[in-house]
């Protein structure tokens, strides 16, 4: 039986774990563990968490996001309790161009939009199926299905790979995330935090799924979980980590969704709404031009490592394709053949 140790108890660790050989003898190590309080430090928890197709990804990013998809819909519809459901999206862009829409024609009810249909201003748009999840409903659903089939959690903190060496692991995953630049033997200096300020609001009539991406960072997003409550967003800003909302942000972000749908959103006063709280997420993102999302293998200290980090909010959007990678460079490190030794082995005869 092979022995796994997955170091990061978020989406893309759980994940990992759901697609590892069946009769592996699996632990996932986290400072956070699903079913903890609301806390911004745990990404997973915190996310926006939809699936969205990112439109400067690498043909093996996309592999990665397509092969989360069909996960993320066979769980939707098998499983309602989830968390996790389908939703029509409607995408608007405002720059770019259709080519770099790699993913349409390969997700269900893709079509581009015509020319009528576009808001002033907009380059060109696109409706399709997708999944929109709420986190803290999914992460304990995962979690409840995970321990059933025998994966075990565990509560810990480390300060480097090397200090799990005793626990007699084959392979050590490392899904940390922004944890990966505090691990001492890893260090990694590639991670740049996204600050992402968003809204909640509750209003349980609004069911869609809608964004407007445009020139200089902006974005706009509303759409609607399965708890009755409305993720609006958003600004985006590089390099922060500050989890403190900016009540001018918080103002802007209502004011665009309003011009945005304004039959949907009347007002663009936050407080004209069942408001419920500023949503302040920071995220860990490798530029494409440093290499972009991070799945490969590496022996450091004795131990079999695999990475896994580096993509940003898109922890929901490559989830399970990404962990099809790992499991591939788990069963190459198991599939190796023991060291040659120059010692004859002893005859039973």
């Amino acid at each position: 039986m092979a022995k796994i140790t997955i170091l990061g108890s978020g989406i893309t660790g759980m994940s990992i774990a759901s697609q590892l050989p069946k009769d592996s003898d699996i632990t996932i190590l986290g400072e956070f563990l699903p079913g903890d309080p609301m806390d911004q430090r745990y990404v997973s928890q915190w996310a926006g968490a939809i699936w969205l197709g990112v439109h400067t990804s690498t043909p093996r990013e996309q592999k990665m996001q397509l092969g989360s998809f069909s996960e993320l819909w066979r769980i939707a519809e098998r499983y309602p309790e989830s968390g996790a459901r389908t939703i029509e999206m409607t995408e608007i862009n405002d720059y770019g161009d259709k080519e770099q829409v790699w993913y349409q024609g390969k997700v269900p009810g893709f079509r581009f939009l015509e020319h009528h249909e576009l808001p002033r201003g907009a380059k060109f748009g696109m409706k399709y199926q997708t999944i929109v999840i709420t986190p803290p409903t999914f992460i304990c659903w995962l979690r409840s299905r995970l321990e059933e089939q025998g994966v075990k959690f565990k509560r810990t903190f480390v300060r480097s790979l090397r200090d799990l060496k005793g626990m007699g692991h084959d392979v050590l995953i490392n899904a940390t995330g922004f944890g990966s630049v505090k691990l001492l033997d890893v260090e990694e200096k590639r991670i740049v935090p996204v600050r992402q300020q968003n809204i909640r609001i509750r209003n349980d009539q609004y069911n869609r799924l809608y964004i407007r991406r445009g020139g200089d960072g902006y974005y706009s997003t509303a759409f609607a979980r399965g708890d009755g409550t409305v993720y609006i967003g958003g600004i985006k800003t590089e390099g922060e980590s500050n989890f403190d909302a900016i009540v001018e942000q918080r103002n802007i972000i209502m004011r665009q969704q309003h011009e945005n749908q304004p039959s949907v959103f009347p007002s663009p006063n936050p407080l004209d709404y069942d408001f419920i709280t500023d949503h302040v997420g920071v995220f860990p993102m490798i530029r494409a031009e440093n290499g972009g999302v991070r799945v490969e293998k590496q022996r450091l200290n004795g131990q079999n490592i695999v990475h896994a980090y580096g993509q940003e909010a898109g922890g929901y959007t490559f989830s399970f394709g990404l962990a099809r990678q790992v499991a591939q460079y788990v069963n190459d490190y198991l599939a190796e053949l023991p060291a040659a030794t120059s010692e004859p082995i002893p005859s039973k005869l």
